[in-house]
């Protein structure tokens, strides 16, 4: 009997000890894999630069779960995927002409350039600033990108578990932008929720291929004089001559230059007023309108946002749904999409008939009834 109750103890004891071994390893800290956040339910955002100089993407998180990054490098025709949770909402941009560096944390002095992934040394700092959309000296943002920057938006579960989106010009214009909800892949994209903002030639190409496929093109200006939409005391800078920059400044008079291109200050981001930027008492629709800064970015790039209250023609809806994934391509090519206009119809004699048509398609874009009408 007394051994087989020391043979018990021993396997109590032996089985007490491996419990807590167990236990210490199910809580000992891993190392987190950023290619596989820890995210349930997540929507995925593929970043792409088509743009034929590297950009410094950047992701500001306004609700809900962020992703694992908020910026980062990203090379000429590269892609990079970030994870969000289904309740985020936030926004995303690109920081162009960037320079970063390591320096002396108390002298400041440059010791050397860096470009991502690096360990600041103790005793030094990171340093340096972008052209358009810095948010300090930080290669990953905590701040909203100074204006003027071209802005994608996101709100993935709204009302009606409708995702919302658009690209905004609110803040003004850096880079042209594209942004395609996957479907059931990349290669069944929701080719009419897809809007397309191309405002510079500099920067742009022609679409070709699938690219072009149920297109509804803005041809308001042609691809000749596109550069001449931002009027000119809202350009960023008064000359860009001798100026190393992805950004020629729009001189016709120089052939070296050919009628390029340098980013645009929305009318809020210029003048600050409360008319321009619908605050104070201009915080509601019935007292804020177009400028002529939203009218010209309008005519440009007709699905985006000019001004703050641009909703019923810039705002685009999907149905909220686990694993569905969006692109944010910056410099796409080819011309800008005007979408939700062509919805509404142009053509129409009867500004009630077309005011009728204008409300339903909103309605219709909000509660993500287009696709029971073979529009998407």
């Amino acid at each position: 009997m007394a051994a087989k109750s020391t043979t018990l103890t021993t396997l109590l004891r032996l089985f007490y000890v491996c419990s807590l071994v167990q236990y210490a390893v199910s809580q000992r800290p891993t190392t987190p894999d950023i290619r596989i956040p820890p995210i349930s339910d997540n929507r995925t955002i593929s970043i792409v630069n088509n743009c034929s100089f590297p950009v410094y993407p950047a992701v500001l998180t306004t609700n809900g779960t962020g992703p694992y990054t908020t910026g980062f490098y990203l090379p000429s025709k590269q892609s990079r995927n970030v994870w969000v949770g289904w309740d985020w909402s936030g926004r995303l941009w690109a920081r162009t002409n960037c320079s970063f560096y390591l320096a002396n944390s108390t002298t400041s002095v440059k010791i050397r350039d860096v470009v991502d992934n690096f360990t600041i040394p103790d005793g030094q700092k990171l340093a340096g600033n972008c052209l358009t959309g810095d948010c300090g000296s930080a290669i990953e943002c905590q701040l909203s990108g100074l204006a003027p920057t071209t802005l994608a938006e996101f709100t993935m579960t709204g009302w009606m578990q409708q995702t919302f989106y658009d690209i905004s010009l609110v803040d003004g214009y850096d880079l042209d932008m594209k942004i395609t909800p996957f479907h059931d892949s990349p290669e069944k994209p929701r080719v009419n929720n897809t809007p397309i903002c191309v405002a510079s030639t500099t920067l742009s190409s022609a679409l070709a291929g699938t690219d072009l496929y149920q297109n509804s093109l803005n041809e308001s200006f042609s691809f000749n004089n596109i550069h001449r939409w931002c009027p000119r005391q809202n350009l960023l800078f008064t000359s860009q001559k001798g100026k190393q920059s992805v950004f020629p400044y729009p001189d016709d008079d120089d052939p070296t230059i050919g009628g390029g291109w340098t980013p645009c200050l929305s009318a809020c981001a210029y003048t600050q007023s409360e008319w321009d930027c619908c605050t104070g008492k201009h915080d509601k629709a019935e007292t804020c309108g177009p400028n002529l800064y939203s009218k010209r970015a309008k005519q440009v790039c007709g699905d985006a946002y000019s001004y703050a209250y641009d909703d019923y023609l810039s705002t685009f809806a999907v149905p909220s749904v686990k694993g569905e994934g969006f692109e944010v391509m910056f410099c796409p090519g080819g011309v800008s999409t005007n979408i939700l206009k062509t919805l509404l119809g142009s053509g129409s004699s009867s500004g009630l008939q077309d005011l009728g048509r204008g409300l339903w398609v909103s309605f219709a874009v909000v509660l993500g009834l287009l696709p029971w009408f073979g529009l998407i």
